[in-house]
């Protein structure tokens, strides 16, 4: 039988402590090797670092302690509602990631209609599932068409009277699309839609072909609420993600104990050190710097696509953001191939393929380095 661990009875040296936590760390994946193909999120910058290890006691559940990184989180709100074209009266909250913000976007909507449906493309992140099952809500998956986007005629054909809320994604999860949040919005009329930027929001606005992309934020006449990551292509620590409304919302909590005496966040307690941590990235890189990160990004994703075709892979479609995602018929030996050789690759249900997420720890040399083991997997 396993032996059980028991909470120790009398503290143990910090050597040993340290030792053991050391351990743990080196059997962690390491994003600073470039090894890592199939992650969403990279390494905070240092500065990141930095900060967040200052607001480890923060807790913006109870702001009125917290007066100063209250503020941070104000001027962050501020700096990244000018980034999506938030409307004046918007309103803003610090969430732990896009999954809580859906969750949140899904709850907003039904308690405000009183309707009970959700029509969200085959593309959407499996977050919406768990929002549906919380908030017994009931989900209607629409398909793909050819260039994998939603199929507007069937979105169009199954909105009905019954209809809370519609989904559009901006950097999809699989391949990297942006879908067309602005005829979305068109289909979807009065009825509150919902934009999941989780991953495009801190990559579409910095593209040198930013122009020629759908728009997918508030600049659409449609668009309600929009849910963004910094602790993806932001740059930033983990957890923080971004939700915006394009008003303030009658739902929240009362918290009468707490110097804040109303909540509209789902979590109560917050560990809200990301806050100033992504502040003090905005303001250390800026537009500019991000625009440069993005576009090396950019610039790799399709010296990977290059390299994969030269070995025989067919992209399923050409790049729109930094995901590079090849056709294969058994991606799961693959992707197991890949983990005995040291790297981290994912892959794709819809269609059946290999992904590549080209964030920035992953450089062209790691990625000349990766295919000619990939191409030995294949």
């Amino acid at each position: 039988m396993k032996s059980k661990r028991r909470f120790p009875q009398k503290g143990i040296a910090e050597g040993k402590i340290m030792a053991r936590i050391l351990k743990a760390k080196r059997e962690d994946n390491d994003f600073t090797d470039g090894t890592v193909f199939g992650s969403m999120c990279t390494s905070p910058l240092e500065i990141a670092k930095k900060v967040h290890s200052m607001f480890l006691e923060s807790n913006l559940g109870n702001p009125g302690l917290y007066m100063g990184t209250i503020e941070l989180e104000r001027e962050v709100h501020e700096a990244v509602a000018s980034l999506i074209n938030a409307p004046e009266g918007y309103e803003a909250l610090s969430v732990g990631g896009a999954t809580e913000g859906n969750i949140l976007a899904l709850w907003r909507a039904r308690n405000e209609c009183g309707k009970n449906k959700v029509i969200l493309p085959k593309s959407a992140h499996f977050s919406f599932k768990k929002a549906c099952d919380l908030l017994g809500m009931e989900s209607v998956e629409i398909p793909l068409d050819k260039d994998h986007l939603p199929d507007l005629y069937i979105m169009e054909d199954k909105i009905d009277d019954d209809t809370a809320v519609v989904v559009g994604i901006a950097g999809t999860t699989e391949l990297g699309l942006v879908e067309p949040i602005e005829e979305i919005a068109k289909i979807a009329g009065d009825i509150h839609l919902h934009v999941d930027a989780a991953f495009g929001g801190f990559t579409i606005p910095f593209l040198k072909q930013y122009e020629t992309l759908p728009r997918f934020d508030f600049n659409i006449s449609g668009v309600d609420s929009l849910v963004l990551d910094p602790h993806k292509m932001g740059l930033s620590t983990i957890p923080l993600g971004l939700y915006y409304s394009i008003d303030e919302h009658p739902i929240s909590v009362e918290a009468p104990y707490l110097t804040g005496k109303h909540q509209k966040t789902i979590t109560g307690t917050r560990m809200s050190a990301s806050i100033p941590a992504f502040w003090s990235v905005i303001k250390y890189i800026g537009f500019e710097g991000y625009s440069s990160i993005v576009e090396s990004c950019m610039k790799n994703t399709r010296v990977l696509l290059d390299l994969g075709k030269s070995i025989g892979l067919d992209p399923i479609v050409e790049p729109v953001l930094n995901i590079v995602s090849f056709h294969h018929q058994d991606p799961d030996s693959v992707v197991k191939k890949m983990a005995k050789k040291g790297w981290n690759i994912s892959q794709t249900v819809n269609p059946r393929g290999l992904r590549f997420v080209i964030m920035p720890h992953v450089t062209e040399g790691s990625i000349y380095k990766m295919v000619p083991a990939l191409e030995d997997c294949i």
